[in-house]
This record gives structure tokens, sequence and C-alpha cells, in this order.
């Protein structure tokens, strides 16, 4: 029979975020509940939480074994013997059944069996916890590993190593008498990929914050009427003002009523509606008519948006709102020009959404009450713009800062909650923040990122990657199959969680694409046992449309890489003309750490995850961080060797600066610029060409801090 082999022209590889869990009790069995035995307990998580329906869990089976859970009492509590806080109790999931939505958890819980109590939080961390997919069922069981990895040269997973002990006994002879498999390591991933965009240095710097121009309306040509309402826009009778984005056109309307805005002639395409501005001073700003008229949440403090001269959003924050909800006090800019902006009669005003409750990093939903939450959709992104700051590595006299701007997909929307993939990085206080909702469209509408004519980059998102205290996790979906059509049983598929990047290495040569490699470990490996898991094929089921292909980060338009002809270099002061070889790598010196934890359950060859996954790794720590930068170039004067010769270091003067920029005939592209900062040289070989050609300097630097900011068409990395 042909074709009964696994082919690598058909095997498929994808990735995703991680996310931790939340069930909320409610005093009945639909939060969660539970019953204790010996050293075990059993939980059942009702069909009140987004991660489960009909019953069933809406992860697949056995796919949260390893990871690790807590309880976090309400006032009134049934989980006051395990209240992490107080107790410091934590527990492992050694199973996880979805038919019948249970957890299986070691050690078992202090308190006596029953439901939680209203209010009573049931939180699994994030790490070896894949998004889960709401589409999914019992029978086609699924993860939202739904990112392309890249342009893959060459791909490698961290194949399991198994650590087998061996005892020889005394007075049996010279061989082996008995073999024990110990600890398994899942090291030696790695990947190298020409690089269509740089979100894998994120894994390997941490630190990450994102911002896109936000949400608009869109008006029909020659009509007043909108595909959508913006988040915080409500039908009304009102003065609304409306201004073109990316010109200086403005109107006024009188009135929305389903999606029709009457009186806006001249205004078409994406626009921003709000409130229309009076002329202020200091740091007020007063719009003509109250706030809470024509918004559908009015923040006591908070952020707002509005467009400068030409169109382009400004945001800016302020304290406190009186006479009426007209004039906004203490406002500060958060964009250069947005204060004096709205403080001009006849410009336009939009009030961000707020938050009701502060975020803690790590958390992975988001209060923003239930009149907000219902305008959302799973699907769709939320954008937090922050007026807050967070200092960054650098030797800056003044520490060098970020603003707390985080874009997350929403995977779940219930009571007053939006479930995020991937748990926020910062902490966002209720008054220093406002909130957008983001959608991936097939075009530019209502700000959705897109690439047009000549490479045009409408709306591009600006990340910013640096180095951060932690790294986050992913988790790599890897299949096997036969055939091109429907696997069946004939399907590997395994699924490789708590991802973490120990090195990185972006490079770019005269030989073409910029290239990026990464050294990769995991600490559980999963297999569908059951043939029962739904892989992602990329671009049959999962990219498999203009919109989806970005929301899987291969954007139409953006899948060619960066050249090496698209790069230019600055370092000691001055361009790098006639450079014929760069390097960056991160080092995170990763260390994968075991624990002593027994197992209490039954073990079986049809078990997703081997031994309740005592045998694989609790966690990967970071350690410290190192930077190498190599370069290569033809010289021409004795520039470096007077580097290296006076030792000098580069104390943020002179910073070593690579610009990247795809090709394309429109002025703003997708765009890419790395700054190295505060280095030394190592070494700068001067040697004598065996060819008696030009003479080539190998540089050598040690580089303190790596910053890099990239506008491209992907609201989340």
């Amino acid at each position: 029979m042909v074709n009964t082999v696994f082919k690598g022209d058909i095997a498929e590889v994808s990735w995703g975020m991680e996310t931790g869990l939340v069930a909320v009790g409610d005093n009945a069995s639909t939060g969660f509940s539970w019953t204790n035995a010996a050293n075990s307990s059993t939980i059942t998580i009702g069909n009140n939480q987004v991660w489960a329906s009909g019953g069933d869990l809406l992860v697949p089976d056995n796919s949260l074994v390893g990871c690790l859970l807590r309880f976090t009492k309400a006032g009134s509590s049934n989980v006051t013997d395990d209240d992490y806080a107080t107790t410091r109790r934590v527990f492992y999931i050694t199973a996880c059944d979805t038919t019948n939505a249970t957890l299986t958890v070691q050690p078992a819980l202090a308190s006596s069996a029953g439901n939680g109590h209203t209010g009573d939080l049931l939180v699994i961390d994030s790490i070896k916890s894949a998004t889960f997919d709401p589409a999914m069922t019992d029978a086609a069981q699924k993860v939202q590993t739904d990112q392309f990895v890249g342009l893959l040269n060459s791909f490698s997973l961290p194949e399991p190593e198994i650590d087998v002990r061996r005892q020889h006994v005394v007075g049996l002879g010279r061989d082996v008498n008995v073999l024990t498999s110990g600890r398994e390591t899942l090291a030696g991933g790695s990947m190298e990929m020409n690089a269509h965009n740089l979100r894998w240095m994120k894994y390997a710097l941490g630190g990450h914050t994102a911002k896109s121009e936000g949400e608009f309306a869109n008006l029909a040509t020659a009509t007043s009427i909108l595909t959508e309402n913006p988040l915080n826009i409500k039908d009304a009778s009102g003065v609304y003002r409306v201004q073109a984005y990316g010109a200086g056109t403005q109107t006024e309307a009188s009135q929305l009523s389903s999606l029709t805005l009457t009186g806006t002639s001249g205004v078409t395409g994406n626009a921003l509606v709000g409130a229309k501005t009076s002329s202020d001073s200091g740091t007020d700003a007063t719009v003509t008519q109250a706030l809470t008229t024509i918004h559908v949440d009015v923040p006591a403090a908070g952020v707002f948006k509005t467009l400068d001269s030409s169109g382009n959003p400004l945001y800016a924050s302020y304290t406190g709102l009186t006479s009426g909800n007209t004039v906004l006090g203490g406002v500060v800019d958060i964009d250069t020009g947005a204060l004096a902006r709205v403080q001009s009669a006849n410009n336009v005003l939009y009030l961000l959404a707020g938050i009701e409750a502060a975020v803690s990093v790590g958390d992975v939903r988001l209060d923003v009450g239930a009149t907000v939450r219902a305008l959302f959709a799973a699907g769709d992104y939320v954008q937090i713009i922050d007026k807050d700051t967070h200092s960054i590595p650098g030797q800056d006299a003044t520490a060098p800062t970020v603003f707390k701007h985080e874009i997350r997909r929403v995977i779940a929307v219930d009571g007053d909650y939006l479930y995020v993939e991937q748990p926020f990085t910062f902490a966002h206080a209720v008054a220093s923040c406002g909130i957008e909702r983001v959608q991936y469209l097939s075009d530019e509408k209502r700000g959705s990122p897109h690439i047009g004519t000549g490479g045009q980059l409408h709306f591009g998102v600006e990340h910013t990657i640096f180095g951060h205290t932690l790294l986050p996790t992913f988790c790599i979906e890897q299949s096997f199959r036969q055939t091109d059509e429907s696997p069946g049983t004939e399907q590997l598929l395994r699924l490789y969680s708590g991802c973490k990047v120990g090195s990185a290495t972006m490079e770019a040569d005269t030989e073409g694409e910029v290239k990026v490699k990464l050294d990769y470990e995991a600490s559980r490996h999963y297999t569908d046992t059951g043939g029962v898991f739904t892989p992602h094929r990329m671009f049959e089921n999962t990219a498999n449309t203009a919109a989806n292909r970005k929301v899987s980060g291969i954007a139409v338009d953006d899948e060619k890489p960066f050249l090496f002809q698209d790069l230019s270099i600055e370092a000691f002061g001055r361009p790098v003309l006639r450079g014929t070889a760069f390097s960056l790598q991160v080092q995170n010196s990763n260390t994968a750490r075991w624990y002593i934890r027994g197992y209490e359950g039954q073990s079986a060859d049809t078990d997703h995850v081997q031994n309740g996954g005592t045998q694989f790794a609790t966690d990967i720590t970071e350690a410290r961080r190192e930077y190498a930068v190599r370069l290569s170039a033809i010289i021409e004067d004795d520039r470096l060797w007077e580097e290296v010769r006076t030792r000098r270091h580069h104390k943020n003067t002179n910073d070593i600066v690579l610009r990247l920029k795809k090709r394309g005939s429109n002025a703003t592209r997708h765009e890419a610029v790395i700054t190295i900062e505060d280095y030394t040289i190592v070494r700068a070989d001067h040697q004598i060409p065996d060819d008696k050609g030009a003479v080539t300097v190998d540089v050598e630097l040690i580089a303190r801090h790596v910053k890099i900011t990239e506008t491209s068409p992907y609201l989340t990395l």
C-alpha cells in the first residue's frame, strides 16, 4: 500500500500562547466543587465557567496535567484552609477528564468537601496551560495553537531524553541488574527562520508593550452609515463631532441611531466619532455637552483619544470630571500634543471605556463591567492604553521608561469579565488607563491593521521589546500524517508546553535574508492517544482567510522576509557602509528544575501524559542574561582598531542601531529598529588576508541592554 509512512512534506507545526484558567465559585455545583481522598482531591468544574460547556471541559483530556493550581478565598469562603494568600498551599494537577469535567490534584485539599463559595477563585497557572479554544468539543478536541511559526529553514523539537538509572547489585554478576526510568529532559529544541517579523525576540527578551491606533468608525462612501458603532459610542441625540482619520476634515452630527449618523456630510471612510471640544486652557479640556450623553461608559478618571490636524491619533489622560461631566481636569499628554488639540474649539474627543478593578501582573481576565463586556466577543482584541510607565534596562541619567500599553486577544466573555490570551505583563490601576476594542478585518476598516498597495502599512501596531524579569512561555503543536486528507487514526500529534527560549540569534549577511535562530526547551510533552485531537493545518483550517492570516501572524503581502539590503547599521557614531555580516545573540541561562513529589494515580500506556507529569520539569527558571554582538566589515581606516586599543566603553553614546524596512514603494511600511546600548569591544581582529584582497575586520562586542521597536500589522506577538 502506498503512503503508509509519515511524510515530512505534510507534517505540520504551529504554536500558541499559554494562558491561566480561572473558575469562580457560586456556592453551587455550577461553580466548582470537590471531594477528598487520602492524598488527592477530585475537583468538578461547573457549567458556569467559560472553559466548561454542556458538562464538558473546553480543554483536551489530561492537557492540564503538571499545571499548578491555587485557591483564593472570598470574604465568606469554603476554601479558607487552602487559601494561597494565608496558607501558601499549591496543588499539582495529575489528571484532567474532559467528559466528566474533573481535575485530580495532589495533595488533597485541607478544606472539607463542598462547593466553592460565591467569589471563591480556583486559579490554574499559565505555565504548561495552552490557551483553550472555545470552539472545542469532546469529540473534536483542540487548543488555540493557531500561530504561524515563521518561514522555517529548519526546526527541531525538544524530544525527550530519559535518565535511565542503572543498578549493579552486589553478588549478581557484572551486568546491570536493574534499569529504572527517571526524569525526562526536554531540551534541544531549535528553529531557524527567515525573519518576516521579529515576534520571537519577545520570547527571548520577555518585556513587551503594544499600541495600535485603536478603533475607528467606518462611514460608507457618500453616506453616514457606520459599519459598527465604536466600543464606547452609543446611539443618542446629541452633539457628535466627527473627524476623518488621516485628514483634517471634520463635521458634526446631531444623532446616532441604528448605525446612522445624521449630519456627517463630507466625511467618509475611517473616522473618529466623539464629543465636540470648546476652547480651554491650563490642564482642563471642555466639551459642549455631557460626555454621558454619547458615551457608553464615562470613567471618573482615565484616558481619551483625539486626532491632530492631520488626522493622526493622540492619547491623553485625565484625573477627574466636573461641571456635569463636561470638563476633564488634570489632563496630561500620553502622546505629545493631545492636550493642546482638545483645548482648541471644534475638535473631537473620544473617551475610552474604563476598567472596574485593578489589574495585577499575571492576571488573565479584565473586569470591564457587564455593559462594556457585552460589546466584546471571543476573537476581538482589547487594547489597554495606560498613562503610567515602566522602567526598562538602561544607563541613562533618567531611567528610560515605556508606557504600559498592552493588547490581548479575547478568548471568552462572561459576567463583568473579558478573559484574555496570555497573562498581562504589567499592573494597571483603574484611574490610569482606558480600553479599546480592536478587530482584524480583511481590509483596513475600523482600524484593522492591513498591508495595502506598495507595501503600505495601514494602522500599524507599535511593539516595543526589551529585557524583562520573566520570559513568557509558549506551546508547540506538531503533527505527522500520511496523506493530505484528514489523518484519521493514523496521526501522531504532540504538544510541547511550558516552552522557554534559552538563546536567540538574529543575524544578517550579504547572502540574502535576515535570519532568527532560537534554542528552546519544554517542560512537558502531551500525546493525543485517543485520536480525537483536531490538528491545526495552517492554510487549510487556520490561516485560511485574509483576516485569519493576520490573526496567525502571516498577513497577506507581509509574508516576505527582511532582506540584507533592507538593513542599515550605525555603530560607533557613524553608518557602517561596508558591513558584510552582523549578529546579535541573547543568552538567558535557563535551568529546568525538578521537584520531589509522588504520584498517587494509576498509570496506563494510553495516558496522554505519563505518571501524572512527575517525571517532567515543573518549571524553567531564568538566570543571568547576556548579549553578544558580532560585526564584520571591510575597513577603510583605523577607527575600529582605536576603539579596542583605547578600551572605550560607550555608555549611552554612539548606540549601535539596526534599521529594517520591508520592500515596497510606500513610505509607511512594516519596519523595525534595534538599539544596542552600553557596549564595549572585546576583540577586533585586523588580520592580513591570505588572498591579498580587502582587509576585513571581525568585531566582537559585549552589550548591556537591547531594545527593539517594530511597527507591524500584528496586534499581538
